[in-house]
């Protein structure tokens, strides 16, 4: 087999893995925002609970102030019973009297509404900081998972650098120039591998004799149609270089 396509062979299989490991690190901050969001979700809607809850318990205060208003009225009304003469004077009184018990009781009503929605609301913050809690320590375990692989990848990515100038450096400078070409042109396919009579890159027929020649190994060939450099499966047997 023509010792050039050992070498291409080899510096595609460096290349596909180095195209791996940059794709990753390009999605890794896509990916640990994705880890993060369900974590925000949850405190997002944990902080509306607690606005809402500050708006209740003021709501509460103000609710109890008017109430306890409404029962010094009340108090100061009832004791100017005594002072009544007349029957028509001590009924209208009565009547005073009356609305400002059903005013006080409309009132005692909504503070225990309010209290209610107070108490269920932050019985729904409790549940919502243990959900916040597990959630951060999800996305923690994420965000340590993906660093460590981000750190091991940049080691592999440092040591296949290092291969691909080694292996690089074994091909003649005219035929690496044509295969970092095709490289950049089939997105980091430029040799292919020909699979039941066929080009495994653009997946056309190819002629037999140009099959029977790739088979031979003897000389670099093309694709006819993609003009990828094509292998044979048999070829991967040939040691490469470590």
């Amino acid at each position: 087999m023509n010792s050039q396509l050992q070498f291409l062979i080899e510096l595609q299989k460096l290349d596909r893995r180095i195209f791996q490991i940059l794709d990753v690190q390009q999605k890794a901050p896509e990916l640990l925002k994705a880890a993060e969001s369900p974590y925000q979700e949850i405190l997002t809607h944990l902080q509306s609970l607690k606005n809402t809850g500050e708006s209740l318990v003021k709501q509460q205060r103000s609710s109890e102030r008017e109430l306890a208003t409404q029962e010094d009225l009340l108090h100061k009304v009832r004791s100017r019973l005594s002072e009544l003469k007349t029957n028509k004077e001590y009924q209208a009184h009565l009547y005073e009297i009356e609305q400002a018990r059903k005013k006080k009781d409309s009132i005692e009503e909504s503070v225990l509404e309010v209290m209610e929605r107070v108490e269920e609301n932050n019985k729904a913050v409790k549940e919502l900081e243990g959900q916040a809690s597990e959630a951060q320590e999800v996305f923690d375990a994420e965000k340590v998972r993906l660093e460590s692989q981000s750190a091991e990848l940049v080691n592999e990515l440092t040591d296949l650098e290092r291969q691909q100038n080694i292996v690089a450096d074994t091909v003649g400078e005219p035929l690496l120039a044509r295969y970092n070409r095709l490289k950049t042109m089939r997105k980091g396919f430029a040799v292919a591998e020909v699979q039941d009579g066929a080009c495994g890159g653009c997946r056309l027929q190819l002629p037999p004799q140009l099959v029977a020649e790739v088979r031979r190994g003897d000389e670099l060939m093309d694709c006819s149609y993609c003009h990828r450099i094509l292998f044979m499966a048999h070829h991967l047997e040939v040691e490469t270089l470590d």
